[in-house]
């Protein structure tokens, strides 16, 4: 890596969190497999039973129209996502049909955790998972950062380098 690439993932103290531009990727492909499936389970047997089209067709019609529509459900929703770090917590906003505004304030953080999948460690992302005191959204998580962002916010929620400072 660069220097500076290393300089472009690192994280303010407050401001946006960066989405690490494979998480679009991922999410494309999450939803297109969803979406396909949603409209190949009920469309195939319908064309098979009313003998609308040849078996090809009824199968592949809607797996691309599903792919398609995943994947501009996955363009809209990563344009519409936003973490952001702020002095007293963190704020999320998500959503494409419904959205939502999810503030976490500093006070309520217990504990964080940095998780990463295989190919999360190949493309240099973590999700953070922000686990705060009572009962209703006891767990947060934020996918798909880059790892130095994603350690940087655990460092900044848990102010672990105002700890090691004043040690």
């Amino acid at each position: 890596m660069t220097e500076s690439n290393a300089n472009d993932l690192s994280t303010p103290r407050i401001g946006l969190l960066p989405l690490h531009p494979r998480m679009r990727t991922v999410w494309t492909l999450a939803y297109a497999s969803l979406y396909a499936l949603l409209l190949t389970l009920p469309l195939v047997p319908l064309a098979v039973a009313f003998d609308l089209l040849p078996l090809p067709l009824a199968f592949l019609l809607p797996v691309v129209l599903g792919c398609l529509l995943g994947a501009g459900y996955a363009r809209r929703y990563a344009a519409l996502y936003s973490a952001t770090s702020l002095a007293d917590g963190v704020l999320i906003r998500s959503g494409v049909w419904w959205r939502g505004e999810l503030f976490v304030p500093r006070a309520r953080i217990q504990h964080t955790e940095i998780q990463q999948g295989p190919l999360d460690r190949r493309w240099g992302m973590a999700s953070v998972s922000i686990h705060t005191a009572g009962t209703r959204l006891e767990s947060i998580k934020l996918p798909g950062l880059p790892r130095p962002v994603a350690e940087s916010l655990r460092d900044v929620l848990l102010d672990r380098e105002a700890h090691a400072d004043g040690a």
